[in-house]
C-alpha cells in the first residue's frame, strides 16, 4: 500500500501537560493511505494517542471510532454519538485525503523542461581567460544535471561554481560558470539532463559576437590600409604633377 508523503500524512496535533511529577502527552494523528491512482481505495484514519498508548481510532472503512481500553471505549462511544463529527470525518476523506493525494500525484507526474541559455561575459576574448555562463530556468522536478563540453569532451576541472535556486512556485533554476581560455574554432557547449527532456539538451555557446568583433577589427584595419595606400598614391601623383618637366635637384658635394 502506498502512503502519502510525511507532510500530507501527519495532519494532527499534540498537546503536552506537565505537572510537578508527571508529563502527559495527547496526540491526534491523521493518516491517508491508498494504492490505486484513481484513489478509489483511499483509507482515512484518525488515531488518538495518550502517552504513547492508542486510546481509540476512526477508520473510514468502518465509518466509526473503535476504542482499545476502558477510556478509549468511552471516548469512541462519545464521538460516534456526535452526528456532526461523523459527518465531518466522512467529508475529510475527500477534503483532506483525496484532495492532497491529487496534488501529490500531480507533483510526481508533472515535468517541465528547462529553458537553457549560454553566453559569455562582456570581456570575452580569444586567447584570454574568460567566464562562460550556462543558465537553466523554470524546470520541474528539481533533479537536474548540468555539464560543460569542450570540443565534445566533458569538462570538470574548470567549473568555477554552480548555483541552484528555488523560484518558490514549484519551479527551479540552476546556473553554472566555466572559466577557460577561449580558442577560435573550438566549440564550447552546455549539456543539460532533465526528466522533462526526451534526451540531453546541448546548447552551443554562440561565438558570433566575438567573431563579429574580430571581423569588424579586420575590416577596419583593411580600410585603414586601403586609405593609407590611396593617400600615399595621391600624394605621389600630386608630387609628380607639381614637379613635371623640372630637373631634379643635383646634390653637389663641396
Amino acid at each position: 500500500m502506498r502512503t502519502l508523503g510525511l507532510g500530507l500524512v501527519l495532519v494532527g496535533f499534540a498537546l503536552c501537560c506537565v505537572s510537578s511529577k508527571d508529563v502527559y502527552v495527547f496526540q491526534d494523528i491523521d493518516e491517508c493511505e491508498f494504492s490505486k491512482e484513481d484513489l478509489s481505495d483511499m483509507v482515512y484514519t484518525v488515531k488518538l494517542v495518550f502517552n504513547q498508548k492508542l486510546l481509540c481510532s476512526y477508520d473510514s472503512r468502518l465509518e466509526k471510532y473503535v476504542g482499545y481500553d476502558e477510556l478509549g471505549i468511552r471516548n469512541a462511544e462519545h464521538y460516534n454519538n456526535q452526528s456532526w463529527k461523523m459527518k465531518q470525518r466522512k467529508e475529510e476523506l475527500e477534503t483532506i485525503c483525496r484532495a492532497n493525494a491529487r496534488l501529490y500525484i500531480k507533483s510526481e507526474t508533472r515535468k517541465v523542461p528547462p529553458v537553457v541559455t549560454v553566453h559569455s561575459n562582456s570581456k570575452a576574448r580569444y586567447g584570454q581567460l574568460t567566464t562562460l555562463e550556462c543558465h537553466a530556468y523554470d524546470f520541474y522536478p528539481q533533479a537536474i544535471n548540468v555539464t560543460w563540453l569542450l570540443d565534445g569532451s566533458e569538462v570538470t576541472g574548470d567549473v568555477v561554481s554552480t548555483e541552484f535556486m528555488d523560484n518558490g512556485d514549484w519551479s527551479y533554476q540552476m546556473h553554472s560558470y566555466l572559466e577557460l581560455v577561449l580558442h577560435r574554432g573550438v566549440p564550447v557547449s552546455c549539456r543539460v539532463e532533465h526528466s522533462g527532456l526526451e534526451e540531453p539538451l546541448v546548447t552551443l555557446w554562440d561565438s558570433t559576437s566575438l567573431d563579429t568583433r574580430i571581423i569588424k577589427l579586420a575590416v577596419g584595419c583593411s580600410f585603414f590600409l586601403i586609405g593609407l595606400v590611396v593617400a600615399l598614391s595621391a600624394a605621389y601623383l600630386h608630387y609628380k604633377k607639381q614637379h613635371r618637366g623640372k630637373p631634379l635637384p643635383l646634390l653637389v658635394r663641396k
